[in-house]
Parts: C-alpha cells; structure tokens; sequence
C-alpha cells in the first residue's frame, strides 16, 4: 500500500523531470536507474535513493528540500549546494546516524517515512517553531 507522504514525494520528483523536459528515457540513460524504479519513485510506490537525489542534487542544482516539501523552490541558483546544517552538541550523534543510514537502506527508508510523517502531521507546529527562530535571528 501506498503512503501518503511517498506520494507527495513523487510528485515532486516528476515535476522536477517535467521541469527538466526529460522523459524516463532521458533520466533513465542519465542516472543508470531503471525506468521502472524511476517510476515507482514517481507513482510513490518506492523512496527515491541517495545515488538518484545526489544526482538531482549536483547535476542540475535541485534544491532537496523542494522534494521532501519544505521549500518552494525547486532549483537553487546556479553554484548554491543546500547549507550544511549546524547540529551543535549533537553533531557527534548525527554524524553517526548520516554514516549509519548511508550503509543500511531499510533503516534509510524507515527514517525517511517517519520525517515525512512527521512533518505531514506537525506542519503548522514546525511553521510556527520556524517563524520563532526567525524572529530570534533578527532580534
């Protein structure tokens, strides 16, 4: 069964392609990824993988955020990488997780699902905790 928040992932990923003006043959030749996964990534059926964001991500500047919906932006401008987040006294802990996540898919996935989850079912709480801290920044 599908999940919602795939859903809305693949979505964004085919906007991404349509944007592009590429069909799955294009992508499909482009990242080496089957056309049938880059359609269950599309239909929501599957997670897109680390290797297919990556290259969204450095090939044609996709602004990651956009796809997991936490930003309207679609691409950053030509140069911008997404900023490396500062995790403070817990960046020993989230490195750990990062390197943990990049060997293990399932747990990958199962992570992924529940932020996704998460943000679905929190958006106006994370807005507002947003909107704090940018209120903060500029006091």
């Amino acid at each position: 069964m599908r999940e919602a928040h795939f859903i809305n992932i693949g979505l964004q990923l085919k906007k991404i392609r349509d944007q592009l003006g590429w069909t799955m043959d294009i992508m499909n030749k482009a990242t080496g990824i089957s056309r049938s996964y880059l359609s269950d990534f599309e239909r929501g059926v599957k997670l897109p993988t680390a290797k297919y964001l990556k290259y969204l991500h450095d090939t044609h500047h996709v602004n990651l955020d956009f796809i997991f919906g936490s930003d309207n932006r679609m691409l950053n401008p030509l140069g911008e990488k997404n900023p490396k987040p500062d995790f403070g006294k817990h960046s020993e802990e989230i490195n750990d997780l990062l390197s943990f996540l990049s060997r293990v898919p399932h747990a990958l996935y199962a992570i992924l699902a529940f932020f996704a989850e998460y943000k679905i079912n929190n958006k106006q709480l994370i807005k507002q905790y947003l909107l704090d801290k940018e209120e903060e920044g500029k006091a």
